[in-house]
């Protein structure tokens, strides 16, 4: 499933700093609850959206949720653990 992924990717995307931190399943937002919230600093600098490995993201990316997320997130990665948008 898409959890058994999630420590790996919290590992790559902390990988890119020595204090950026990758929050899984951080508190609910206004718009929902993205899978993770990446910040530095405890300044929230985006937020990442994992799906299944293999999940076609061009499906992902018309759903009612990416929607509603990308509409009030400013800073939005949609990732299967293979491509990331």
């Amino acid at each position: 499933t898409e959890h058994t992924y999630r420590p790996a990717l919290k590992t790559f995307l902390e990988s890119f700093g020595g204090r950026i931190v990758a929050t899984n399943e951080p508190k609910h937002v206004k718009c929902g609850a993205p899978d993770f919230i990446v910040t530095v600093k405890d300044i929230s600098q985006g937020y990442v959206e994992a799906k299944d490995i293999g999940v076609a993201l061009d499906n992902e990316e018309k759903s009612e949720q990416l929607q509603r997320y990308r509409a009030s997130l400013r800073n939005l990665v949609l990732t299967n653990y293979l491509e990331f948008r």
